[in-house]
């Protein structure tokens, strides 16, 4: 079994426990659950709660917490209107958008890291990790404000396809917010923070490895270029680790 498959694997595998209205994944973790799945989260201000994804047992000892996005094989459609981006889409225990109302609701305090795994389709992996990421932060009405990316302190073997789009709103095919003369969403067939238009589109067409067509799949472009969709991504949150 290769290490994607064995990744895949776990990542199926629904887990429904609820902690005492834990604010995020790492508060279920303090709690003693330790086990991959789905699970209730209640950030401040938002009573109701809703249903993440916890990586409980990533790659480092300090949690990897709410999943916020991810693609796997290309079950879920995800060139879809600004609704169904601002509140969220797909299977939480596949492919899924967790929403840009709820990342707003888990990062508008700051305070948040961003790690994105990511693996073509010769199962070579790699991955970028942020020190700062927020959604929305400070804002009083962030739908208003277009939900802006705020993105920094790149580490990682992927490269840096994403600190372009820090400052930009997010933009779909019928809500144009990026700075090109084109809908970038629309063009390039996804949904993303674009500028004019993109290093990366994660959210662009499951196009399976190489293709004729340019930047309009599951791009990382400083890993594999504009004309080749990644097999797999993963966008993952948790509060920044403060340092001893």
């Amino acid at each position: 079994m290769t290490f994607l498959t064995f990744l895949l694997f776990l990542l199926k595998q629904p887990v429904f426990i609820s902690a005492d209205r834990p604010r995020d994944c790492s508060d279920i973790l303090k709690s003693g659950i330790s086990v991959d799945g789905v699970y209730s989260v209640f950030p401040i201000h938002e009573p109701s709660g809703f249903m993440v994804y916890c990586d409980m047992t990533a790659l480092e000892c300090f949690i990897w917490t709410n999943v916020m996005q991810r693609r796997e094989d290309g079950s879920v459609n995800f060139f879809r209107d600004w609704a169904a981006y601002r509140d969220g889409f797909g299977t939480t225990t596949g492919e899924h958008w967790l929403g840009l109302q709820r990342i707003y609701s888990l990062t508008r305090s700051g305070g948040f890291e961003l790690r994105i795994d990511m693996a073509d389709f010769d199962n070579a992996t790699a991955f970028a990790h942020y020190s700062d990421f927020s959604v929305g932060r400070d804002s009083v009405n962030p739908e208003e404000d277009g939900y802006p990316l705020l993105v920094d302190g790149y580490s990682g073997t992927a490269g840096d396809s994403l600190l372009k789009h820090s400052g930009m709103r997010f933009t779909t095919k019928d809500r144009d917010q990026d700075q090109s003369e084109n809908n970038c969403a629309a063009y390039y067939q996804g949904a993303w923070w674009y500028r004019n238009c993109h290093t990366s589109n994660l959210n662009g067409q499951y196009l399976r490895g190489g293709h004729a067509s340019y930047a309009d799949g599951v791009e990382w472009s400083s890993w594999t270029g504009w004309q080749y969709s990644l097999q797999f991504t993963e966008m993952k949150i948790r509060p920044r680790k403060l340092e001893s």
